[in-house]
C-alpha cells in the first residue's frame, strides 16, 4: 500500500485536486492522507467548496491562515507544521498543485527528505518577480515527479535542464471538473445582461513589499467603466479582500462598478456562463469560461497559460497604459461572438487527467 499525502490550501487548489482526491481515495492500493494548510479558511474561500465539489473533510488542518498573516507568515508557519505531521505520517509521496503559498512547502519537505510530486509544473511567464512563477519554477526543480497540463509546459522545463523522466504530460485537471457544468448549461440560453470581474492577481494587487501599481488598478477600472458604457450592461466585480484592501488604500473610485460577494462553485459556474463576458487576471479563468463558451479579457501583461490567447479563448489586455490592445480586445470579442473564430478546446485536454495521475502514483 502506497502512502500519498496532499496538501492544499486555496480555492483553486481544491476545485483542481477534487477529482484527483476522490481517485485517490478509491484506489486500491493507495492510501491517501490529506492535508488542508488552512491558508485560505472562511466559508466562502474554503468550506462551501467542500460542499460544492462532494469534497470529502480533510484529515489535517494546519490552520494557518488568518487575517492580517502576510505570505512569508503563512508559508513559514506551515512549513514546521507540515513537515512536522509528515515525519509522523512517513508517506512515500507528497503532491502539491498549482503555484500558490502551499506550494512554497515543497522546498523544506524535499529538503527534510521527502518525495515530491507537482500537479501543473512547467507553466513560465517569463516574470521572475512574480509570486507564483518563484513558487512553480522553485517546486519543479525539487519534485522527483511533475505533471504538466500541456506539451508547452514539459518543453518550458526540458529547457531548464529539468530530466524528461520525471515529466508525465497528463492534460487539465480542470476538464472533468467542468464536464457537469458543461452538461447542465448545454440547452440553457445565456443571458448576457452582465459582464462578470474578477482582479485578484499580485501583479495588479501588490503583495509584501512590492506594493500595488496603482496605474494598473486604476487603468483596470478605467477600462471596465468603459465596457460598461460600450455595451451598456452592468459590470459586477467580485469582493475580493485583499483586492478591496489595496482599492481602500490608494482610495481608488469604481464608477460604475456594481460590487458582489464571492461565491460558491456551483453559483460561480452558473455566473461564469450567464456573463456576456469576464474581465479576470485569474489562471483558471483562461479555462472554466472557455469550456462554458464565455470569451474572457484578461487585464494582464504576461501569462502562463499562451495557448489559450492562441487558440482564441481569452485575450490579454495592457494595464500598463491604454493602447491598442483595449481596442484590439473589443474586436476579439466582436469577432468571438459573431463566429468569425471558434475557441479551441483541445489544448486542455480529454477530461481524463485525474485518472493518470492516480495510475502513475500507484505505480512508480
Amino acid at each position: 500500500m502506497k502512502k500519498v499525502v496532499t496538501i492544499t490550501g486555496i480555492r483553486p487548489d481544491f476545485i483542481r485536486m477534487s477529482e484527483v482526491f476522490k481517485q485517490l481515495d478509491e484506489h486500491p492500493e493507495i492510501q491517501h492522507i490529506m492535508i488542508h494548510t488552512g491558508q485560505h479558511y472562511d466559508e466562502l474561500l474554503s468550506d462551501v467548496f467542500f460542499r460544492d465539489l462532494s469534497i470529502r473533510q480533510p484529515d489535517y488542518n494546519l490552520n494557518v491562515g488568518g487575517p492580517h498573516k502576510e505570505h512569508y507568515h503563512v508559508s513559514g508557519e506551515a512549513s514546521i507544521k507540515a513537515i512536522d505531521l509528515i515525519r509522523k505520517i512517513k508517506p512515500d509521496y507528497v503532491i502539491f498543485l498549482g503555484d500558490a503559498n502551499t506550494v512554497s512547502l515543497a522546498l523544506p519537505i524535499k529538503r527534510d527528505g521527502w518525495k515530491i510530486a507537482h500537479i501543473e509544473a512547467g507553466m513560465r511567464n517569463g516574470n521572475e518577480w512574480m509570486p507564483e512563477e518563484i513558487n512553480r519554477v522553485s517546486c519543479n526543480h525539487v519534485a522527483n515527479v511533475l505533471f504538466a497540463y500541456h506539451p508547452d509546459n514539459r518543453d518550458s522545463m526540458i529547457r531548464e535542464n529539468i530530466s524528461t523522466d520525471r515529466i508525465h504530460v497528463v492534460g487539465n485537471t480542470i476538464v472533468e471538473i467542468c464536464k457537469p457544468f458543461v452538461e447542465k448549461f448545454k440547452n440553457v440560453k445565456k443571458r448576457e445582461d452582465f459582464i462578470l470581474v474578477d482582479i485578484h492577481r499580485s501583479e495588479n494587487i501588490g503583495v509584501g513589499s512590492m506594493p500595488a501599481s496603482e496605474h494598473k488598478l486604476k487603468n483596470i477600472v478605467k477600462y471596465v467603466n468603459q465596457c460598461i458604457d460600450k455595451y451598456e450592461i452592468p459590470a459586477k466585480m467580485l469582493r475580493f479582500s485583499r483586492t478591496f484592501n489595496t482599492i481602500e488604500r490608494l482610495n481608488l473610485d469604481l464608477g460604475k462598478i456594481d460590487v458582489i460577494d464571492l461565491m460558491g462553485y456551483n453559483d460561480y459556474m452558473e455566473t461564469q456562463y450567464h456573463c456576456k463576458f469576464m474581465i479576470s487576471d485569474s489562471g483558471t479563468s483562461h479555462e472554466e469560461p472557455a469550456l462554458l463558451n464565455t470569451p474572457v479579457v484578461v487585464p494582464r501583461l504576461y501569462t502562463e497559460r499562451p495557448q489559450s490567447i492562441d487558440n482564441y479563448c481569452s485575450v490579454l489586455l495592457n494595464t500598463e497604459e491604454e493602447d491598442l490592445s483595449w481596442e484590439y480586445s473589443h474586436l476579439y470579442l466582436k469577432r468571438y461572438w459573431e463566429g468569425s473564430i471558434h475557441p479551441n478546446l483541445g489544448w486542455l485536454g480529454d477530461g481524463k487527467t485525474a485518472s493518470r495521475i492516480v495510475n502513475i502514483m500507484a505505480n512508480i
